[in-house]
């Protein structure tokens, strides 16, 4: 397995010279709290000693992110919305399952693509684990994803009953959520690449098998 994985395939579009501009402040305010985290922990942080960390103004800082949760999170926006690009440009040929679970195992490499990558997804994976609070978060946001696949399941099967879709929606954020668990799990226990990934993919393989057993006749 290459140590630096291509892009996954449902990249966001181009974007403008001030969008870039403004995407790699805020990319660089979220790896200097992750750092900051991981050397003094969690509580032991504030938002201005990130802003000076960062070299920006703790204004800049509140403009992008309104507390230090939101700077944990931060990615939770970019993984959704590859989803979203993924269910939506995928060949008709592919089965919606067979999109999810190629966006999923697109993610796990996302995330360790470079060393700096992994040691800011073990950062995250052992916050989660140390302080309660973001953890609980997280309840929140399978709920926020279960949303989307909603809305991209009535996209795709527009005559299919709403309800079904829910139900649908909801096994599939639910078993993407357990496998993610997982993979945070071998992350926080400083898991190495190659074992780290193999695992992951090992998972996919059964939590889509079993989806596809139980939502055969729906999707």
């Amino acid at each position: 397995m290459p140590d630096t994985p291509d892009a996954p395939q449902s990249d966001p579009p181009q974007l403008g010279l001030r969008e870039r501009k403004k995407q790699r402040t805020r990319r660089a305010i979220h790896d200097a709290a992750m750092t900051l985290f991981a050397e003094r922990g969690y509580d032991h942080v504030t938002m201005a000693e990130i802003a000076r960390a960062a070299d920006v103004a703790p204004a800049t800082v509140f403009t992008h992110y309104a507390s230090k949760e939101d700077l944990v999170w931060e990615l939770r926006h970019e993984a959704n919305e590859r989803l979203r690009t993924a269910l939506r440009s995928r060949a008709p040929e592919i089965g919606v399952l067979a999109a999810v679970k190629e966006w999923q195992q697109e993610m796990y490499r996302y995330y360790v693509q470079t060393p700096e990558q992994v040691e800011r997804s073990r950062t995250f994976s052992r916050l989660l684990r140390e302080y309660p609070t973001l953890w609980t978060r997280s309840v929140g946001f399978m709920y926020e994803r279960q949303n989307l696949l909603t809305e991209l399941l009535v996209e795709h099967y527009p005559q299919a009953d709403r309800f079904q879709l829910e139900i649908a929606a909801a096994q599939i954020a639910g078993a993407v959520q357990a496998a993610q668990v997982r993979y945070q799990g071998d992350l926080a226990a400083g898991m190495g690449k190659d074992e780290l990934l193999a695992r992951a993919d090992a998972r996919s393989e059964q939590v889509y098998e079993q989806l596809a057993r139980g939502l055969a006749e729906v999707l």
